[in-house]
């Protein structure tokens, strides 16, 4: 009774969202009355522009090659850390994900993945996931990335692999980056970004972009003819005009690790020099701009984070159900 109410709900928000496109349960717990329990089934069966909805499990997913314009959308991530995130705090995790011709259109948000993401068409986006590294293989030119709202956890954060194809119109938004020595964000000549509300905790080597309103917390960034305007560094990394700030303590800038989640330590605490200073009037880092970051990349949809229900009822009264549904 339990899954099916859970199931009931989704569907019905799902359906308000999709109206013209199905909706698939996709789900590798042993016992779950799911639609499908791997991606290569599911996808064979969708039709282009579908949704398949992972739900957490222990179990990896693996690595998947997506092929048809889909909506790709799990729980979210560090589920444990936030409050009101999910019922299930489990994750939906993943390898490799690789975008391949005939994927164009397709949007995945709310997963956990542990390797590479590989892009080798236009017109994606990459949304609310906890992720480590994305690079880029075509050998023919394409436009309109969007990647916002995530967490780059560990490792190289994005690259380019093939040095002849010319990507247009590439937005990198209210992102957390954390890159290891020699990693970071990287991309080179052909390419051309606006890049906004990021916090960097890695070097940043980046050519023809406008970047405004981000914060870096470590790392160099490398001048190659970019526009700056109202970005935060703790060194010299920005150059000393357009509002930028050089030079400032990130002790005063971000809350920090006591008392809050992982992500949740980026927030900015009162009287933070990034309050109000990007150039559109919001907040430096990822909680300004127009799209703001979402604790723990929780779904553009209402997530259901509590069931209570007696184990039995009977027929003359039925059982009382209660819900919590918090929206993101």
């Amino acid at each position: 009774m339990k899954n099916k109410i859970t199931i009931l709900l989704i569907i019905a928000v799902f359906s308000i969202t999709t109206a013209n496109a199905t909706v698939w349960r996709v789900n590798n717990n042993p016992g779950i009355d799911a639609d499908f329990t791997n991606f290569t089934t599911a996808q064979n069966t969708a039709s282009a522009n579908d949704t398949l909805y992972f739900e957490g499990s222990t179990v990896s997913y693996g690595n998947i090659a997506i092929t048809k314009p889909l909506i790709i959308i799990g729980p979210g991530y560090f589920l444990t850390e936030n409050p009101q995130t999910q019922a299930n705090l489990n994750n939906a995790i993943f390898g490799t994900i690789t975008f391949n011709a005939g994927s164009s259109f397709s949007k995945i948000m709310g997963l956990v993945i542990n390797s590479t993401i590989t892009i080798n068409v236009g017109d994606i986006e990459i949304i609310k996931n906890k992720l480590q590294d994305i690079t880029f293989k075509s050998t023919t030119s394409f436009s309109n990335i969007y990647i916002g709202d995530n967490y780059f956890s560990s490792g190289g954060c994005i690259a380019n692999s093939s040095g002849s194809e010319i990507i247009n119109n590439i937005v990198i938004s209210n992102n957390f980056f954390y890159g290891d020595y020699g990693s970071g964000v990287g991309l080179p000549n052909n390419f051309y970004c606006i890049i906004n509300n990021n916090i960097f905790n890695c070097p940043v080597n980046i050519y023809n972009s406008t970047i405004t309103n981000n914060i870096q917390r470590s790392g160099n960034q490398t001048l190659n003819n970019n526009v700056y305007f109202n970005n935060i560094g703790n060194g010299t990394q920005f150059p000393n005009n357009n509002n930028n700030q050089q030079n400032v303590n990130m002790n005063n800038v971000f809350v920090g690790a006591t008392g809050y989640s992982t992500d949740g330590q980026w927030q900015l605490k009162a009287g933070s020099p990034a309050i109000g200073a990007g150039n559109d009037g919001t907040d430096c880092g990822i909680f300004g701009g127009p799209t703001p970051y979402v604790l723990s990349g929780m779904p553009s949809i209402p997530a259901i984070y509590e069931i209570n229900m007696p184990a039995s009822g009977n027929n003359v009264s039925g059982i009382n159900v209660t819900v919590k549904a918090k929206s993101h």
